[in-house]
């Protein structure tokens, strides 16, 4: 017996579901939404790690909240993700939500339970779909599809529970880039080129809304595992997150020098361990302070040698005026204006 597959059976005995760490879905209550609680982009863009995508046919992702004391879905969660297609005829044309785990080997030779809430705004079929993927660089295997199922929605919230069987990765080759995982699809529409992933399911225009998604080993569904706030804000971390001012003038980022007449260095260390470097941004304004002298900066902040671990500040700026060799403080400037963003998902 694996150990993964001895936790399992542990957790399916004891119903109230207290051990930790069953679910390998991060942010499946659907609590953390760094990027924003909207978007019609094919990508990230809303719910934390989850990759809301279509072609040809659009879409409006959102989060939505319950009514405080609802009983339709248990555990009173806060939040749901919604989305609404608008369907365009085309066999290429999808829309579909992703999420992906990191490491292909996640649960490899074993029978894993999948279950999550959802309705539509009437009688409607979406698509489950799971499949390994070995990542890239080198010369990785290639994707291995699981059958999808498909499953019926209606108006009402109900609860769902698939199992598959995950392949061994036995005798597969992994990418050299680090970014192989186990995916899995919600399908909402799909034109005819991917009816052999989706069981046909076809093209439709609706409104889909999805809760408690929880992935676990085992052929046995436990009771959704509750996570706090914190502790799934940290998980998302590891693959994203965005540092604002959060509405206050000259919040307070991290300690600098000025190295010349040209330009302010400092160290950045990210909130948590990302999975890989980073892609980093920044934007807005930035003000300077050293030893009673203050400088504005506006997007002219450089993010260099990003790592997991975090990052370079490097102000350039020609005769920015303050004195070499001072200690200084790196803060946002204007309110809703400055932001650093740090991105390594999968």
């Amino acid at each position: 017996m694996s150990k993964a597959r001895g936790l399992a059976d542990l957790g399916n005995a004891y119903s109230d579901g207290a051990l930790s760490n069953r679910n390998a879905v991060i942010n499946g209550n659907f609590d953390v939404w760094q990027r924003g609680i909207s978007q019609t982009s094919s990508a990230y863009g809303s719910d934390d790690r989850w990759a809301n995508l279509n072609s040809g046919s659009t879409k409006v992702a959102s989060q939505q909240g319950f009514s405080l004391g609802q009983t339709d879905v248990v555990g009173n969660p806060k939040y749901y993700s919604r989305t609404v297609v608008t369907s365009v005829a085309g066999a290429g044309n999808y829309v579909l939500k992703r999420q992906s785990v990191e490491g292909v080997t996640t649960f490899s030779g074993e029978t894993v339970t999948f279950t999550f809430w959802a309705k539509a705004d009437a009688n409607k079929s979406i698509a489950v779909e799971f499949y390994q993927n070995f990542g890239s660089g080198g010369s990785p295997s290639g994707l291995v599809f699981l059958p999808s199922q498909t499953v019926s929605l209606t108006a009402s919230w109900a609860k769902h529970s698939l199992t598959f069987d995950v392949p061994s990765v036995s005798g597969k080759t992994l990418g050299t880039d680090g970014n192989d995982s186990l995916s899995f699809h919600f399908w909402f529409e799909a034109g005819s080129d991917y009816n052999s992933r989706t069981n046909s399911l076809g093209q439709q225009s609706g409104t889909f809304d999805i809760a408690q998604v929880q992935l676990e080993v085992g052929d046995t569904a436990t009771p959704f595992e509750h996570r706090s706030y914190g502790d799934e804000l940290a998980r998302c971390q590891r693959y994203y997150y965005k540092t604002t001012d959060n509405g206050v003038a000259n919040t307070g980022l991290v300690t600098a020098a000025v190295w010349d007449s040209n330009g302010v260095y400092a160290a950045w260390r990210h909130n948590v361990e990302m999975r890989a470097s980073p892609a980093g941004t920044s934007g807005g304004k930035f003000v300077i302070l050293a030893g009673g002298q203050v400088q504005s900066f506006d997007n002219q902040l450089n993010l260099n040698a990003l790592t997991k671990h975090g990052c370079e500040f490097n102000f350039q700026k020609t005769g920015h005026g303050l004195t070499a060799g001072r200690g200084a403080w790196v803060r946002f400037d204007s309110i809703g204006t400055g932001y650093l963003e740090f991105d390594a998902e999968l």
